[in-house]
């Protein structure tokens, strides 16, 4: 897969969200997670972007019906759950016409298998270290993975791994995630380093 057409998941947005929007990117991720200092808040209104960027809710084992609830009210295309919620409760949103994104977080001794029940239930996976941590996981280590269920590579990503990026393949990498590599501060994102990613992603 060319790096250009990778989609780009920028995550953690909380302030400049407009200006971010504007480099287009194919899915912007909000975080309704109390615990995190990226927590957008409970006030907290999108605002109006193009309707090409996907707005995703990340959620950290909540309670189906305040999820429900925040999907519905912020008119959500997506939602991402980073705990350790069950293909049980997958299901139970995906019958609610919820599209899902299950994040799983990688390391050596993790077996793919345990994510054969969330398959019927989730488009999208994403493959993670430690959610927010920045630091990166053995990319080698998805070449175990054999599903058919496309995913976002995370954890870690920053300005000078476009190199590593496309270097590595996989079959089922759709895109990438990235949040933490490209801050300031949590929430708010260094413009001028991701506009540099973005254009050396797309320019080859």
């Amino acid at each position: 897969m060319k790096l250009k057409s990778l989609k780009i998941k920028i995550c953690g947005m909380k302030y400049d969200i407009k200006k971010i929007s504007y480099f287009l990117p194919d899915f912007m991720g909000f975080i309704f997670y109390k615990k995190s200092p990226r927590y957008v808040g409970k006030n907290f209104i999108i605002p109006d972007i193009s309707n090409k960027i996907l707005k995703i809710g990340v959620f950290v084992n909540d309670n189906k019906d305040n999820i429900l609830k925040i999907s519905k009210e912020k008119k959500l295309d997506f939602i991402q759950l980073h705990g350790k919620e069950s293909a049980f409760f997958c299901e139970q949103l995906c019958k609610r016409k919820v599209k899902i994104i299950k994040s799983f977080k990688i390391d050596k001794y993790f077996l793919f298998k345990k994510i054969y029940d969330y398959i019927p239930f989730c488009p999208y996976f994403i493959f993670d270290n430690n959610g927010g941590s920045g630091q990166k996981f053995t990319w080698e280590k998805l070449n175990e993975y054999y599903f058919e269920t496309p995913f976002f590579l995370s954890g870690g990503i920053g300005i000078n791994d476009v190199e590593k990026i496309q270097k590595f393949f996989h079959p089922k990498m759709i895109g990438i995630d990235i949040n933490s590599k490209f801050e300031i501060f949590p929430g708010k994102k260094n413009k001028k380093i991701l506009k540099i990613f973005l254009k050396k992603i797309k320019n080859l």
